[in-house]
C-alpha cells in the first residue's frame, strides 16, 4: 500500500481518520510480534533484533508507585530487597525515613524485628502513596471526561470558532503581507521599521490575552506560569470603600487585578502610535517616489496625465450626477405613489381617478419640477468649481 493516498486529503474524513489509526497500529503493534521472531548473529557475536514500541511508564508502575516516586527519588523498598540490608542500614533507614528514635531501635535486638518494623513502614507509605495517586487519577479522569463531554456536545461551535480564528488569521497575514510588499516596492526603512514593530505589539498583545484565558484554569503552582505574561498585581478592593466594618472583615481582601486591562490599554496607545507613524512613513516614501516620476516626464506625457485626470474626474462627477437624478427620479415616483394611495383611502377610488385625470390638464410650474431643479443645481455646482481643475495641476 502507498503512502500517498493514505494520506490524500482528496477522501472523506473519517475515512482517513481510519487510515491513520490503521497506520498507527501497524507502527505500534507490528513491531512487538516480530521482536525475537527475527533473531540474526553476526560473526562478532552481536544479536541484532527488532526494537519493540518504546513507552514512557508503566500502568502498574504508575498505580503501584514502583521503585521511584515522581521526583525520581528512591520511594519504598519491597520486602526482598528490605531483608538483604545489613542491621545498621536497617536502623539507619527506621531512622531517617521513619522517624524511630535510639530507645526504639535499641529495644530491637533481633534482625527479623527490624525487618518487620522497616517492612510496616515501607507498606504504610506505599499505601499512603497508592490512595494519593488514585485519588489523582480520579480527579484526572473526571477532568478529561467532563472536557470530552463538553468537546463533543460543543462540536459546532467549536468547528465556527477554529474557522472564524482561521479567517481572522488569513486576513491578518495577507494585511502584513500587503503592507510589506509595499514597503518594499516604495523602499521605505521606516516603514519596514514600524510593520515590524507593530507585529511585536500585536504577539505581545495576543500573548496577554492568551495569558488572562489561561489563569482561569492554572493553578498558582503551575509549571507552565514561567511561560505566561508577567502581568503585576495591582489590585482594587471595592470593600475598602464599604466602611470600616466592612474593610476589616473577610471581604476587604478579595479585589480586582487591572494590571492587565491598563497593559492591554497601553498597548492600544501604542500600537495606534506606531500605525500613524507607518503610514506617515509610506505616504512620505509615496510622495517621494511620485515626484521623482513626475520629474522625468516630458511636456507632452506632463499634458496627456493631466487630461487623463481631468477625463477621469469628470467621469467620476457625471456618474454621481447621474446616480443622484436616478435616486430624486425615485423618490418623486414613490411620493406619487403614496399621495395616490392616501387620495384613494380619503375620496374613494372615484373622486382619486377623477382627481388624476384632472392633473394633467393643469399647468405645472417648471420652475418647482425636480428636472428643473437639478438642472439648476448642476448649473451653479459647474459654475462654482469651474477652473478648480487648473487649481489642482498646480501642485
Amino acid at each position: 500500500m502507498k503512502l500517498l493516498p493514505l494520506l490524500s486529503t482528496n477522501i472523506p474524513w473519517s475515512r482517513r481518520l481510519n487510515r491513520y489509526f490503521v497506520l498507527a497500529i501497524v507502527v505500534l503493534v507490528v513491531p512487538q510480534f516480530l521482536d525475537g521472531l527475527i533473531p540474526t548473529t553476526t560473526s562478532t557475536g552481536f544479536q541484532s533484533r527488532i526494537l519493540p514500541a518504546a513507552h514512557a511508564w508503566e500502568w502498574m508502575d504508575y498505580i503501584v508507585g514502583g521503585s521511584k516516586d515522581v521526583n525520581g527519588r528512591r520511594d519504598t523498598l519491597s520486602h526482598a530487597e528490605i531483608s538483604e540490608l545489613r542491621v545498621r542500614d536497617l536502623k539507619r533507614r527506621l531512622a531517617r525515613s521513619h522517624g524511630y528514635g535510639a530507645d526504639e531501635l535499641a529495644r530491637m535486638l533481633d534482625k527479623k524485628d527490624l525487618i518487620a518494623a522497616l517492612s510496616k513502614e515501607e507498606t504504610k507509605r506505599r499505601t499512603k502513596y497508592r490512595n494519593e495517586q488514585g485519588r489523582k487519577l480520579f480527579w484526572k479522569a473526571l477532568f478529561v471526561t467532563i472536557m470530552c463531554v463538553v468537546a463533543v456536545a460543543g462540536w459546532p461551535l467549536w468547528v465556527q470558532l477554529s474557522e472564524v480564528t482561521a479567517v481572522n488569521w488569513q486576513v491578518y497575514y495577507d494585511r502584513k503581507r500587503h503592507e510589506i510588499s509595499q514597503c518594499i516596492e516604495l523602499r521605505s526603512g521606516k516603514g519596514v521599521i514600524g510593520v515590524t514593530l507593530l507585529a511585536i505589539v500585536d504577539g505581545l498583545r495576543f500573548w496577554l490575552s492568551l495569558t488572562v484565558l489561561l489563569s482561569w484554569v492554572l493553578s498558582s503552582n503551575s509549571p507552565y506560569k514561567r511561560y505566561l505574561f508577567p502581568i503585576p498585581s495591582l489590585p482594587i478592593r471595592p470593600g475598602q470603600f464599604m466602611g470600616e466594618k466592612v474593610a476589616n472583615g473577610p471581604l476587604g481582601r478579595y479585589g480586582m487585578n487591572i494590571a492587565p486591562m491598563a497593559i492591554t490599554w497601553c498597548i492600544s496607545i501604542v500600537r495606534g502610535k506606531l500605525e500613524y507613524w507607518t503610514g506617515k512613513a509610506l505616504s512620505a516614501a509615496a510622495r517621494l517616489r511620485r515626484k521623482d516620476a513626475r520629474s522625468m516626464e516630458s511636456e507632452e506625457e506632463r499634458k496627456a496625465r493631466k487630461a487623463a485626470k481631468r477625463a477621469a474626474k469628470r467621469a467620476k462627477r457625471e456618474e454621481q450626477e447621474r446616480r443622484q437624478q436616478e435616486a430624486w427620479s425615485k423618490e418623486a415616483e414613490r411620493r406619487k405613489e403614496m399621495a395616490q394611495k392616501a387620495s384613494e383611502q380619503l375620496f374613494g377610488a372615484a373622486n382619486s381617478g377623477k382627481h388624476t385625470e384632472e392633473i394633467p390638464e393643469k399647468d405645472t410650474d417648471e420652475s418647482t419640477s425636480p428636472d428643473h431643479m437639478f438642472n439648476d443645481a448642476k448649473l451653479e455646482f459647474e459654475a462654482s468649481i469651474e477652473g478648480f481643475d487648473d487649481m489642482n495641476d498646480l501642485d
